[in-house]
Order: structure tokens, then C-alpha cells, then sequence
């Protein structure tokens, strides 16, 4: 029997502060009502690259930028209809706009707190998590410019941060290091907050913030 590849897409994004990530309901047995990494079986004809692009295009309605790899596994027992190997690519999207076009049946979960899932993608989600985690701490290849592309706030920001790290960062040094090395600009415009007061809005400088770890 030969070897069949599975091409898993994992789709993250950063929302109040926490990482999230799709995930897709099953809707047959085996493992009805769990959830799965979205994904397909690659056939002969189609590279991963395009099969990640059309599955990514079919689920959001939207077309990516950058696809990151998330590692290959093949133990042997993960699926129960023969051996199955499985590849396993990383977009980092806007949940925002995702959810304006998104299909049914697919739902954002935090990585710290993730539902029933069947086969190893409980596993295998842990494993690529890790690893994205120490990137983002690292901003490797300005990772954190993919994560916060448009405006946010530095709590916001920091929240992030710490979750990504393990732990809390002093609040007023975190400030001053991202306005003392010029790494964030001020867009002028506040949160429209019903409770509390409104946060101002940043940007990252593109400019300082590329190669810039932190």
C-alpha cells in the first residue's frame, strides 16, 4: 500500500492579545463532532504550494501572502486507513477579515485552550505552536509584522507578547523600549472603548522593526 500525504493548513491569528487558531468541525465518523486541522489528501498532479493556496482560498475567500512551513509527521499510526504522512503549512491571516467571508462548520480557538480533537492533530498542533512561539518571541523574519499588520494597542500588544513568552514583562519598560528605539508610531487614534478608557493606536515601524529582536 502506498503512502498517502495529507496537506494540513493551520491558520493563526492574533486577536486581544491571545493566539489563535481555525479549526474545522467534523460532520462523519470517525471522530464525529471533533474537531480537525483543516486539510486534503495531495494528489499526483497538484504541488503543496497550490493545494495550501485552494484549500486556504476555500475556506476564507481570500488569497494569502506568506506561506510558512509547520514541519512534516509520519508516525505511523496516525490515521487508521493505512500510512499516512502529513505536511503541515502556517498562514497568518487578520481574523477580522476572515470572518467576514469564512465558511460554516470552521470556528477560532485559542491554542491554550483547544476542544476535542481527533486523530494526532492534538499533538501535532502542540509540536508547530511551540515552534511558532519561540519565532514570534524571536520576531524571526519580522514574524510580528505578519501578526500586527495594521493598527493595535501596546497592551494589546504586550499581552501577546507575554503569552508568547511564558511570562509578564514590566509594564513601563515594555513602553519605553518600543518608543525609545522608535519600533512603534503613534497613528493619532484611540479605541472606541464603551467601558474604560480609549487606548491609542500604534503601528510598527516597518522600517526599525525588520531584523529587530526584542
Amino acid at each position: 500500500m502506498e503512502n498517502k500525504v495529507e496537506n494540513l493548513l493551520i491558520i493563526y491569528s492574533a486577536d486581544e492579545g491571545k493566539l489563535k487558531m481555525l479549526l474545522e468541525k467534523k460532520n462523519e465518523e470517525p471522530y464525529k463532532n471533533y474537531w480537525i486541522v483543516p486539510g486534503e489528501v495531495l494528489d499526483t498532479e497538484t504541488t503543496q504550494e497550490k493545494s495550501t493556496r485552494v484549500l486556504f482560498k476555500n475556506i476564507t475567500s481570500l488569497n494569502y501572502g506568506d506561506l510558512i512551513q509547520g514541519g512534516v509527521f509520519t508516525e505511523p499510526g496516525r490515521k487508521m486507513d493505512g500510512r499516512t504522512i502529513a505536511i503541515v503549512s502556517i498562514v497568518i491571516t487578520d481574523r477580522s477579515v476572515v470572518d467576514l467571508k469564512r465558511k460554516k462548520g470552521f470556528e477560532w480557538f485559542e491554542v491554550d485552550e483547544l476542544p476535542k480533537l481527533a486523530f494526532d492533530y492534538r499533538e501535532i498542533i502542540l509540536s508547530v505552536t511551540d515552534e511558532l512561539k519561540a519565532k514570534i518571541v524571536q520576531n524571526y523574519s519580522d514574524i510580528l509584522l505578519k501578526f500586527f499588520p495594521s493598527d493595535f494597542t501596546l497592551t494589546e500588544f504586550q499581552i501577546f507578547y507575554e503569552n508568547m513568552l511564558g511570562k509578564k514583562i514590566d509594564r513601563r519598560n515594555f513602553r519605553k523600549k518600543m518608543m525609545t528605539q522608535n519600533l512603534v508610531i503613534d497613528t493619532g487614534e484611540k479605541t472606541c472603548n464603551k467601558i474604560g478608557r480609549p487606548g491609542s493606536l500604534y503601528r510598527f515601524n516597518m522600517e526599525n522593526m525588520r531584523g529587530k529582536r526584542l
